[in-house]
C-alpha cells in the first residue's frame, strides 16, 4: 500500500509518503510551511506591491491568513472573497463583512488573485515530480476543525463532536478519522470534496487524535498511559488504557505555563478535570470517563513542536520518566504516522476502498 499522509498544522505541514514494504526512517519526507502561513505571505506580498487581494478557494485553517487580511485591511487596501474562501475568516458572514471584507464571485480588476485551500495538489505533484516520484492514490489528511458555529463560540461545537466522537467510538482514536466528514465540519468536507473530484481515496482526521495514535507507534509506549501533544496553536493530552482514551482535554499552547500544565494533567489523570474547567479558562474543554490515578501512568509520552514546555521545571515533576515520542525517529511526523495507522485500522475493518 502507498499512502500519502499530510498533517496540517497551525505552523507547518508535515508530509510522509508511506510505502509498504520501506522502513519509516527511509520514506520520503518534507517539513513545509502550512497553507495558512503560504496565504498569508502571498497577501503581505500584495501589500509590498500595493494591490488588494482577492481569495478564492475552499475554507481553509484561519490563522497566519486570518491575521494578514486584517493587516492589509488596517492598511487601506482592499479585500475580497468569494463565500467559500470567506468562511475562513469567519463562520458568520455578516461578520467578515463587519471586518471590511467584500464577498464577491467576480475577481475585481488589478487585485492579486490568491487561491485558498488546506491542500495544494498541484505543487504537492511537482514536488515529487521533480525527485522522480508519482502521487499515491491514497491520501490521508489531518486538518484543526472547529466546527460550523456562526453564532455560538465554535471552543464548544469542537469540543461537543471531540467528547461525542469519544463516547461513541469507545475511546478508539481511529474513530476520528473520516471517510466521509460530520456536516459540521466545512473545513474537512471543503478538503474531502477537493480530494474527491482530483480522484483520491481519502480519509480526513483531527490533527490532534492523529498526533496522539502516532505517538503511540513509540516502542516506549505503556499503558495506562499520558500522552501530551504541544503543538504551535493548540495543546492536546490525553490518558489511554487498554487501548482506548479514557480521558481528552484541549487548551491552547500559548496558555500552557509550567503549573497550569502540571494541574491539568494531574487532574486528566485523577478523572477530576471537568468540561468547564478547561472552557473557562479559554480552553477548549474536557472529557473524562475514568482516572487510573497519577501513580499509575507507566508512560509519558510528549510531542509536538513546543514539547519543551512539558520539560520546564514544574510541568511533569510529578509524574515519572518522560519520553519525547519520535515513531520512526521523528517527532515531526507524529501526526502522519498517526494517519498512516489510522488508515491501516480502518482497511482492517474494511471501511476503506482498495485502490
Amino acid at each position: 500500500m502507498d499512502l500519502l499522509a499530510v498533517d496540517v498544522g497551525a505552523g507547518t505541514q508535515d508530509i510522509l509518503l508511506y510505502k509498504e514494504g520501506t522502513h519509516l526512517e527511509n520514506s520520503v519526507k518534507m517539513v513545509m510551511p502550512s497553507p495558512t502561513v503560504i496565504v498569508g505571505k502571498k497577501i503581505e506580498m500584495a501589500m509590498h506591491e500595493d494591490k488588494d487581494v482577492f481569495l478564492t478557494g475552499p475554507t481553509m485553517g484561519g490563522g497566519a491568513s486570518t491575521r494578514a487580511v486584517k493587516a492589509h485591511l488596517e492598511t487601506g487596501f482592499k479585500v475580497y472573497a468569494t463565500p467559500s474562501a470567506a468562511l475562513t475568516i469567519n463562520d458568520n458572514l455578516d461578520k467578515v463583512r463587519a471586518t471590511g471584507v467584500e464577498i464577491t464571485e467576480v475577481a475585481p480588476p488589478e487585485a492579486m488573485v490568491i487561491e485558498t485551500g488546506d491542500l495544494d495538489l498541484s505543487a504537492l505533484k511537482t514536488a515529487f515530480g521533480l525527485f522522480g516520484l508519482d502521487m499515491p492514490k491514497r491520501i490521508a489528511l489531518a486538518v484543526q476543525d472547529h466546527g460550523y458555529s456562526p453564532y455560538k463560540s465554535n471552543r464548544i461545537v469542537r469540543f461537543e463532536h471531540m467528547a461525542e466522537t469519544m463516547r461513541s467510538g469507545e475511546g478508539r482514536l481511529e474513530s476520528f478519522a473520516h471517510l466521509d466528514p460530520p456536516p459540521q465540519f466545512n473545513r474537512m468536507r471543503a478538503a474531502k470534496e477537493v480530494l474527491d473530484e482530483a480522484g483520491f481515496c481519502a480519509m480526513i482526521m483531527d490533527t490532534g487524535p492523529s498526533a496522539l495514535l502516532g505517538a503511540t507507534m513509540d516502542p516506549r509506549y505503556e499503558e495506562p498511559s499520558l500522552i501530551l501533544n504541544l503543538g504551535n496553536g493548540h495543546t492536546i493530552g490525553a490518558v489511554m488504557m487498554d487501548d482506548r482514551m479514557i480521558g481528552l482535554f484541549e487548551h491552547h499552547t500559548s496558555l500552557m505555563s509550567p503549573e497550569k500544565l502540571s494541574s491539568l494533567l494531574e487532574r486528566l489523570c485523577e478523572g477530576t478535570l471537568t468540561n468547564e474547567d478547561v472552557f473557562e479558562d479559554d480552553g477548549h474543554g474536557a472529557c473524562v470517563m475514568e482516572g487510573p490515578g497519577t501513580d499509575s501512568i507507566k508512560s509519558v509520552m510528549v510531542t509536538g513542536p513546543n514539547r519543551w514546555r512539558a520539560l520546564a521545571p514544574g510541568a511533569l515533576d510529578n509524574f515519572g520518566e518522560i519520553y519525547l515520542a519520535a515513531p520512526a525517529g521523528d517527532m515531526m511526523i507524529s501526526g502522519c504516522i498517526g494517519l498512516v495507522e489510522a488508515w491501516k485500522r480502518l482497511e482492517k475493518m474494511e471501511m476503506v476502498a482498495d485502490v
